[in-house]
């Protein structure tokens, strides 16, 4: 134990009984196949509780959300520009981390996660809610230089536009003669127009020969309010900053030794030893580092380990315990030798139908080949072997666990091979007399005269085929499963309700029943049309 850390003595004596708690994980796995319980036996052992050092250093990254007001209208804390909002965000958030407050939402938020944060992927951040602040920067619109006025995009600031009327020229066409300078006079005389003095044109009315008018936009002032801070001359930054935790875990592995390293690696990654309850965290109070500023939260992972001795059968296995749940890492496969006399059985039963049943139930004695039968009878084998090595652990090697699986499918292939093949040549004459029925009894005539021909026909001879296929399947199926329960005892009759697998009968089913199918169509006295097409 260290002076910085000790373990509760309520959690201490927990620890220190993972030695016996592994030695009843292995009286359980060895319970059943070929051994009892009461012959595993905890001869010796020597228990450390090992301290694991760590901590989560906690940053708090600023996000800055900016918005624009017209004129002056701050919000929170008004300063000078954007460059002073970044620095005052980022000394805020070196604040805040001295907020209990906000050191008690970030341990919260933390337990909240597998392995109550303790080996958090690195690095992860989430959004705190007690740190938080607006600020303001009043400024001179950008657009119209703090003048709250813009000159007038119609007149160019002049006041003034050309008259519309006149084009700019001060003058328009004479409405008597029409630009001609003549007009048509009482007598019908053409005659010199009196309005225009023979010149054809007047002056403008609109603007008196003066060829401009004042600017219908600005009024002719020449400018106009600026829009864009709503004539006021200022607008106003409005940033709203919030915090995201960032949150990076580290282990100090300078004080952790290295067999306590292996042998934590053998139970997970650092999150599975504290979310499947193989260490125990104990979170110290957080502080913050004078060096940087951030937040360290210290923890403990206190992580017991064992070196034991088992004895089974009065054979010594020497073994290596890890966690509270009492995790055997190492040690020789315990089970290799006790369940081989069932393997073994498996082997000759999968070479010969000789004393069958006397195989069987030498083999079934052992509750391992009990699983992998059940399951094999109706799963597949990769299934079969995850299930199998995740309930026992190190006492089973992988050699002998895929030989078992191996043997045990073999054996099964074996025991059902004749219950198959009847069923196949069952499946069969059932398809055929389907077939002939259909066929020969004029059943396909009735149905096709109700009917549209069409494509039809074809469909409705395929369907025939194939319903004389899935009862071959069926019928395979059955007799199969029959047999199983016949020779195999009731605990290998697992997963009740389904069927187990058809087998490569199953798949032989097909071409046969398409054979018999065929032959049976050739043979009626109304022939399909196409077989009349295929012997023509």
């Amino acid at each position: 134990m260290t002076e910085t850390f000790q373990l509760p003595p309520a959690s201490e004596e927990a620890h220190r009984a993972i030695a016996q708690k592994a030695a009843s994980v292995l009286a359980g796995m060895v319970d059943g196949n070929g051994l009892k319980a009461a012959q595993v036996r905890l001869a010796k052992q020597d228990v450390q509780i090992n301290l694991i050092p760590a901590a989560v250093k906690v940053t708090l990254k600023p996000d800055i959300a900016k918005t624009q007001q017209r004129g002056e209208a701050p919000q929170g804390t008004v300063v000078g520009s954007e460059a002073e909002v970044l620095q005052q965000a980022m000394a805020l958030g070196q604040q805040a981390l001295e907020d209990t407050g906000l050191q008690q939402e970030i341990q919260m938020a933390l337990k909240q996660m597998p392995g109550g944060g303790f080996g958090i992927p690195q690095p992860i951040a989430f959004a705190v809610k007690t740190a938080g602040k607006v600020f303001s920067v009043v400024g001179p619109c950008a657009t119209c230089g703090g003048t709250a006025a813009i000159t007038c995009s119609i007149c160019r600031g002049e006041g003034k536009t050309p008259c519309q009327t006149c084009r700019g020229e001060g003058f328009t066409q004479c409405r008597i003669c029409f630009g001609t300078g003549l007009m048509q006079d009482s007598s019908g005389n053409r005659v010199s127009c009196t309005l225009c003095q023979h010149t054809g044109r007047i002056v403008c009315f609109t603007c008196n020969g003066l060829r401009q008018l004042g600017c219908p936009s600005c009024g002719g002032r020449g400018s106009m309010g600026c829009t864009v801070c709503g004539s006021s001359g200022h607008m106003t930054d409005i940033y709203r900053v919030t915090y995201k935790a960032v949150c990076e875990f580290d282990i100090d592995w300078r004080n952790v030794e290295l067999l306590i390293r292996q042998a934590m690696a053998k139970v997970g990654n650092h999150q599975t030893v504290a979310a499947k309850g193989h260490a125990e965290i104990y979170w110290q109070p957080p502080f913050v580092n004078e060096e940087d500023g951030s937040l360290m939260i210290p923890c403990t992972a206190v992580l017991p380990t064992a070196n034991v001795e088992f004895s089974v059968e009065g054979k010594v296995y020497p073994a290596v315990v890890v966690g509270l749940q009492g995790r055997i890492v190492q040690m020789d496969p315990a089970l290799d030798p006790i369940v081989k006399p069932g393997i073994a059985a498996l082997m000759k039963l999968s070479k010969k139908r000789v004393a069958a049943q006397a195989l069987i139930d030498t083999a079934c004695k052992y509750r391992l080949v009990r699983q992998v039968l059940g399951g094999l009878a109706r799963r597949s084998k990769k299934a079969v072997y995850q299930t199998l090595v995740s309930e026992y652990p190190v006492v089973l090697s992988d050699k002998y666990a895929r030989a078992t699986i191996s043997y045990a499918e073999k054996a099964l292939l074996a025991i059902s091979a004749v219950p198959r093949y009847r069923g196949l040549a069952a499946g069969t004459v059932f398809a055929g007399l389907l077939s002939a029925g259909y066929y020969m009894g004029h059943v396909r005539s009735s149905i096709l005269a109700h009917v549209a021909q069409g494509n039809v026909a074809g469909l409705l001879d395929i369907i025939v085929w194939l319903l004389g296929y899935v009862a071959t399947v069926l019928v395979i199926k059955f007799m199969t499963a029959s047999a199983f329960k016949k020779m195999l005892p009731q605990t290998v009759q697992s997963d009740k309700g389904r069927l187990p697998s058809a087998g490569m009968q199953g798949l032989a089913a097909l071409p046969v029943t398409g054979l018999v199918w065929f032959i049976v169509a050739a043979s009626a006295a109304e022939k399909p049309e196409w077989i009349l097409y295929i012997l023509k």
